[in-house]
């Protein structure tokens, strides 16, 4: 993958069908980018294509809010257990998907 001096690892599940890409951390306003050439024994046809089917992508951003929507305050109804006294913020992908 692109992106000097960011920790990060690629890994192909072969069993799942799946290459997974752990970014640690990086800067905003930054790109990285990964690249993945999938080579094939044979000739590409229409049914090699329909068995590698489209490619999807699916990612979590701990820590980070796209909307920029903030909870200032919360009331909690029901306190047993005794709630922690914070938020987490995540942005989760929803569907991206790229037909071959």
């Amino acid at each position: 993958g692109g992106g000097a001096g960011v920790e990060q690892a690629a890994e192909h599940l072969a069993s799942e069908r799946v290459v997974e890409w752990k970014v640690k951390k990086f800067a905003g306003a930054s790109e990285l980018s990964l690249k993945i050439k999938l080579s094939l024994d044979s000739p590409s046809t229409l049914q090699t294509r329909k068995e590698i089917g489209p490619i999807s992508l699916g990612f979590e951003i701990p820590m980070f809010n796209v909307s920029n929507l903030q909870v200032r305050y919360l009331r909690i109804a029901e306190t047993s257990p005794s709630p922690f006294r914070w938020v987490r913020y995540v942005t989760q992908s929803s569907s991206y998907v790229c037909r071959m």
